[in-house]
């Protein structure tokens, strides 16, 4: 009877050990796991063409005629600091509803015509200012390369 006791607690043990490894190895953190769609990609953007050189633009596609984001881009400029997001509302997470900026009225703001969430373009982090949406949207990395390239990336 002890031998079979001292097999099971040993198989116990290492059965424990194997599950408390994967419990904390694949459960979810405190933080909200980032469920948005990935595309990696690379864009290019010559800023001395006109519809690039304006304080906004959107794209679906770059000067190479390759696509860019998931929904395409919105790309804001502050001073010579470029942000860029993916058009696709974090909320609604749809192809068929991208964002909408209203140059002439506030150039600053992106608007989902889907849940009618607000977004400010003229920050790093593409803030939520007007709900139902509760994450920001999705940013990407941009640099201006010496020859007035606008370089917007996926990073991944």
């Amino acid at each position: 009877m002890s031998v079979f006791f001292f097999q099971f607690k040993d198989r116990f043990i290492k059965v424990t050990t194997v599950l408390a490894f994967f419990l904390a190895f694949f459960s979810c953190s405190d933080a909200v796991r980032d469920d948005f769609p990935r595309r990696s990609f690379v864009g290019y953007f010559d800023l001395s063409y006109a519809e690039y050189s304006q304080s906004v633009f959107t794209a679906r596609r770059d000067m190479m005629n390759d696509l860019v984001g998931v929904n395409g881009i919105v790309v804001y400029n502050s001073g010579g600091t470029y942000y860029a997001f993916d058009l696709m509302c974090p909320h609604e997470k749809s192809t068929g509803c991208s964002l909408t900026v209203d140059l002439e009225e506030d150039p600053s703001i992106a608007v989902c015509p889907c849940c009618g969430s607000q977004y400010l373009l003229a920050s790093p982090y593409g803030e939520v200012i007007e709900g139902p949406s509760t994450r920001n949207l999705h940013v990407y990395e941009t640099g201006v390369s010496a020859n007035n390239m606008l370089v917007v990336s996926s990073g991944y």
